[in-house]
């Protein structure tokens, strides 16, 4: 079983999207779009009656709704199965009682969460704030646990971060944490902007040998169906 990401070349590279079971790590440069290719993951979950868990640690919840509202116009139906924690502004939050309380403990806070709902999706936009609060061997263990109920339970994460924020090593060891590495890039050729996306780790599955490029559109992400091979 696969989840689809709501971009058909990118599910096309992945033999019909993320296997179940997997953690999903994107790596972006700043502006190149990665948490617009992480509402795709949730709108598509969303429309097929997927439960998505949607943590975000730089805006609100209701900032997260407008934006997503403003790529995509979900129906009133398809934001039930959205669940939006917010680990910044969560006394405005909607969500059960349980879950506000990860104000106090971001990593505690989501791991309850995570065994005590079920959830298909889940995906966390970013890992900085991470950094920022914790040690790095408690951020380790808590990429183990994801690892770990993903597998166990069936359902795919989706972890979002900035290149160049952590020191060399702390990225190694993220890489080795997951399963699937996504490396989004942002260059400038020729007075035009180019996103790319390469994919450099896919466990149980060979790697593609192409970078897909795309742009960021009112629609979201919008994807050549040409493949540059590398």
């Amino acid at each position: 079983m696969t989840y689809r990401t709501g971009i058909v070349p990118l599910d096309m590279q992945l033999n019909g999207g993320i296997p179940k079971g997997r953690v999903v790590l994107i790596f972006e440069e700043p502006g190149a779009g990665a948490e617009v290719f992480s509402y795709h993951f949730a709108i598509e979950g969303a429309r097929i009656g997927d439960k998505v868990l949607y943590i975000t640690t730089e805006e609100s919840e209701d900032e997260t709704r407008e934006v997503i509202e403003k790529y995509f116009g979900l129906k009133g139906e398809e934001w039930e199965y959205i669940t939006i924690l917010s680990i910044q502004s969560n006394k405005e939050s909607k969500a059960k009682d349980y879950l506000k309380r990860t104000i106090y403990d971001a990593i505690s806070g989501i791991k309850t969460i995570i065994l005590n709902e079920e959830f298909q999706r889940v995906i966390i936009n970013d890992l900085i704030y991470f950094l920022k609060n914790y040690e790095v061997n408690d951020i380790m263990k808590f990429l183990d646990f994801l690892a770990e109920e993903a597998k166990k339970r069936g359902f795919a994460v989706l972890l979002l971060t900035t290149k160049g924020i952590f020191d060399t090593q702390f990225e190694i060891l993220m890489k080795r944490r997951v399963d699937i590495v996504f490396d989004l890039s942002l260059k400038e050729v020729e007075n035009e902007l180019q996103r790319r996306l390469k994919i450099i780790k896919l466990k149980g599955m060979q790697v593609p040998k192409a970078i897909l490029r795309y742009e960021l559109t009112e629609k979201g992400i919008k994807m050549e169906s040409v493949m540059r091979v590398l």
